[in-house]
């Protein structure tokens, strides 16, 4: 039996190498058991006649099983046009001991083509048994039991069971497929061949070949206004699950100026997920920066599927119209963490991080966050959230609408924006529930997890650092009376006093639905015994995190006199002990009454005078 396997698989080659009389072999791409996928380049420059002889494996059909994909297959590539010219296919093809056979004549016009043939999965039957499953190369062995997790599933338990004769039939066959071209011995000189790829023209930028978990940041610089040609292959399944893919933003507005868009995208070929993105992108002067991300599967690496036809150019290419053009761009090193303020990044599940930080003078900031999208769509899980520390308003907040897809799972979400924010001092905070987050994913992550959290940055290379000051927590002077961090089953109070008529605010949160409240704050008058505010249901807003989490923060004006503030709360949902998400502001759970001196209070005027008798 083995003499025999040694006389097939030698046989074959050499029935591959000789073509028919006056014909001379242009490339041959044989033997696939250690490699992928193959390529090689002809140009020619005058209308040619290729005789090219193929062996490859798919289409197969029996008692309980029929397929019309090939798994082991070549085609041709136009070089300049990156459209594929042919390709085998069960209707071109005849059956021959179990594989696919090509054995035709074509004629090609002038210009160059690339050849290519890959076996990037394998096929193997039985009456009651089918088995499709990807070749990674890279493990050893490439059938039977790893020590790799992700072959611990239904189908790895399979692939392990019959592992012995699914290798037997792959070693009988892996070295016979291949594609050779030939052409008549009277044009064998006309024929010229390079290596693949062709370069496309004026070529200013490339991330290409892209493997897998890769994040590629590539600064450009663009001096004059000018239009930008992008041709860009990836992997996507729906416009919120895109593995590998490309954007284009402005580097100082943070603005997107071109994506791979999903639903402009047409089929790169191959297997469904394969995607192409191209169109010109008119660039005014600026700086930018090209992000190419891609997942852990399915790249130049190891295609797990059929790659698309022009495999060698997987990412993304930036090219211009003319030479000349070419001296308006320049590249430049570009660092994501530029003029750090604040980072409370690689966030983990169950974790509440607060920092705060003091702005000399309105100051550009931007903020770069990563966060996951909740089970409504419409809250976020993981977020981040900015606010006045004085005033305890929401200056900034991480939400559905604002945040784009982030790669991995379609929950994944991810803002890159620059906003203005007044001189001053703030909080920033940053909330995980209990699943996905820095170190433990429950699904794909994304694209960038070192970052996953919330940065805050200076704009630009004039930005002066010097604005920025440290933020020392201390009681505000403004507040009158406080009651927070309140935990389960509390009644508290405390008096206070206010020597004058006084405009305060107060700023409470608790927990209510329903229109009832069970964690609340009032305010009681304590000479009269008569409540003067309560913190009543329909005066309350969402707090963020569980929809059962109110705020309020209102101002009123309290006459001279003394009195009690209150707060109270049920047995469960509180400080630290939250049975949903906790809101966004977890240090104020509870109430808050502080002095407002942002306008005089608004005292009734007394009644006119009547008007004198004549």
């Amino acid at each position: 039996m083995t003499n025999l396997r040694a006389l097939v698989i030698t046989f074959i080659p050499l029935w591959l190498s000789f073509g028919h009389a006056g014909e001379r072999s242009v490339l041959s791409l044989q033997n696939f058991c250690e490699t992928e996928l193959k390529s090689a380049g002809i140009e020619i420059s005058q209308p040619t006649t290729f005789h090219v002889k193929a062996l490859g494996g798919g289409g197969d059909y029996g008692w309980t099983y029929k397929t019309n994909e090939m798994f082991a297959y070549g085609w041709i590539l136009n070089a300049d046009t990156r459209k594929m010219v042919w390709m085998m296919d069960i209707d071109n093809t005849t059956r021959s001991k179990g594989d696919r056979e090509f054995d035709e004549k074509m004629t090609l016009n002038p210009g160059s083509y690339e050849v290519y043939f890959a076996v990037p999965t394998y096929a193997y039957h039985t009456t009651f048994t089918h088995i499709n499953i990807n070749i990674d190369r890279r493990e050893k062995p490439l059938f039977g039991e790893r020590k790799k997790k992700k072959d611990q599933d239904f189908f790895g338990f399979f692939k392990n069971w019959w592992s012995d004769d699914i290798e037997k039939e792959w070693d009988e066959r892996c070295e016979r497929w291949g594609i050779e071209v030939l052409v008549d011995e009277s044009a064998f000189r006309t024929v010229r061949t390079f290596t693949v790829p062709k370069e496309l023209p004026n070529v200013v930028l490339k991330a290409t070949g892209v493997g897998e978990d890769e994040l590629v940041r590539q600064g450009f610089t663009v001096t004059e206004p000018t239009t930008v040609q992008v041709y860009a292959l990836g992997e996507a399944a729906g416009e919120n699950e895109m593995y590998d893919y490309a954007w284009i933003v402005n580097a100082t507005s943070r603005a997107h100026v071109w994506d791979t868009d999903f639903r402009g995208s047409s089929h790169a070929g191959g297997a469904d997920k394969n995607i192409e993105c191209t169109g010109d992108v008119v660039l005014p002067r600026g700086d930018y920066v090209l992000y190419c991300v891609s997942d852990d599967s399915h790249s130049s690496l190891d295609w797990n599927s059929s790659p698309p036809y022009d495999p060698m150019n997987w990412g993304v290419t930036l090219s211009v119209k003319t030479e000349q053009d070419k001296k308006k761009i320049k590249l430049y090193q570009y660092q994501e963490d530029q003029n750090v303020i604040l980072a409370l990044t690689k966030m983990k599940d169950n974790e509440h991080r607060t920092e705060g930080f003091t702005l000399k003078e309105d100051t550009k900031v931007r903020i770069y966050g990563f966060g996951e999208r909740g089970n409504s769509r419409r809250s976020m899980a993981d977020y981040g959230v900015v606010v006045d520390a004085k005033t305890r308003n929401k200056v900034w907040v991480m939400d559905v609408d604002r945040s784009r897809y982030a790669g991995g799972a379609s929950k994944n979400r991810y803002v890159d924006e620059v906003i203005t924010v007044p001189k001053g001092s703030y909080i920033v905070t940053y909330s995980t529930d209990d699943s996905h987050a820095f170190g433990d994913w429950n699904d794909k992550p994304p694209f960038d997890p070192e970052h996953y959290g919330i940065t805050l940055m200076g704009v630009g290379d004039k930005f002066n650092a010097s604005v920025v000051g440290k933020y020392a927590e201390q009681r505000d002077k403004s507040i009158v009376a406080q009651i927070t961090r309140v935990g389960d089953n509390a009644d508290e109070e405390k008096r206070f006093k206010m020597d004058k008529t006084t405009r305060v605010r107060i700023y409470a949160i608790g927990e209510g639905e329903k229109r009832e409240m069970y964690d609340y704050g009032w305010i009681e008058d304590v000479r009269t015994g008569s409540i003067v505010w309560e913190m009543k249901s329909s005066m309350t807003f969402h707090a963020g995190g569980g929809r059962k989490n109110r705020v309020v923060n209102t101002t009123i004006v309290l006459d001279k006199g003394e009195y009690t503030l209150h707060y109270r709360s049920d047995d469960s949902h509180s400080y630290n002990d939250w049975n949903v998400d906790p809101p966004e502001d977890q240090e104020f759970w509870g109430i808050t009454v502080f002095r407002d001196d942002t306008a005089p209070p608004d005292v009734p005027s007394a009644p006119p005078s009547p008007p004198k008798p004549e």
